[in-house]
């Protein structure tokens, strides 16, 4: 199985599709690679496309370190890109992982040819989604202080008792990973509006209108020299779906590279 090795932490990668056209997918939080083929993007875009899907640290079948900063996980990517030979490549992010391509978008630039952000504000996000966070973390560092009132907490949360194997799978859980992952993303650096005006590389950015990070990503187009917006009514940071993005990615992206 192919790792990239960065620093000692080994990142898992898989490359698929018949296409030319270099892509890394990165997922979301709590995710891993194979969410794309689940939602089917990688058979829409493996024609065309050669695909790079990695599994975030702490997510999947890379390493779980007990550290972690947005920066480390955007050189995590830079590392996977080396392993598999890319010296420029196209991005694929959401959610945490769109995060992660705006400090590559920063740091990065000369590597990539365009980069698409899903579901992400690069401005102060939401307290709704920072207070989610923190909820999270606070339920995590129970689980290691008193992990029975952690388990108390987790049925009154889904209003049903935990099954045996609910129980061995919670307590099996290594939390320490999860709340590096997360305390990276509450103290990530918002961009600032001159920040994004110094990307020039090509930028899709997409959102469902009813996500909290909209606002923040309708705006930031605003500031950004090559960036443009495809925003979905009626959708969600949750629910948004592939049938209704790529459309709008695939555009994008075959327009850059059919020049």
């Amino acid at each position: 199985m192919p790792y990239a090795n960065n620093h000692g932490i080994h990142i898992y990668y898989e490359v698929e599709g018949k296409g030319n056209v270099p892509l890394i997918l990165a997922h979301g939080g709590t995710g891993s690679g194979d969410d794309w083929r689940k939602s089917g993007y990688t058979a829409a875009l493996s024609d065309e496309c050669k695909l790079i899907l990695l599994d975030a640290r702490g997510h999947g079948k890379s390493d779980r370190p007990y550290e972690a900063s947005i920066s480390t996980m955007a050189d995590d990517v830079i590392s996977v890109m080396d392993a598999a030979g890319l010296s420029k490549t196209h991005y694929w992010g959401y959610s945490m992982g769109a995060a992660i391509g705006l400090d590559l978008a920063i740091h990065h630039a000369t590597r990539f040819d365009s980069f698409i952000f899903g579901g992400i504000s690069p401005y102060q996000w939401p307290e709704v989604m920072i207070r989610r966070i923190r909820d999270t973390i606070e339920a995590f560092q129970l689980r290691l202080t008193d992990p029975e009132a952690y388990l108390k907490s987790t049925e009154e949360y889904f209003k049903r008792p935990l099954t045996p194997e609910d129980r061995r799978q919670l307590l099996s859980q290594d939390v320490k990973t999860d709340i590096a992952i997360l305390s990276a993303l509450v103290k990530r650096k918002p961009l600032t509006n001159e920040e994004l005006a110094r990307i020039t590389v090509p930028c899709l950015i997409y959102c469902g209108e009813e996500d909290p990070y909209y606002e923040g990503a309708r705006d930031c187009i605003k500031h950004m020299p090559n960036a443009r917006l495809a925003s979905f009514p009626g959708m969600n940071h949750g629910n948004i779906i592939a049938e209704s993005v790529l459309p709008h990615a695939k555009q994008f992206l075959f327009e850059l590279t059919d020049k």
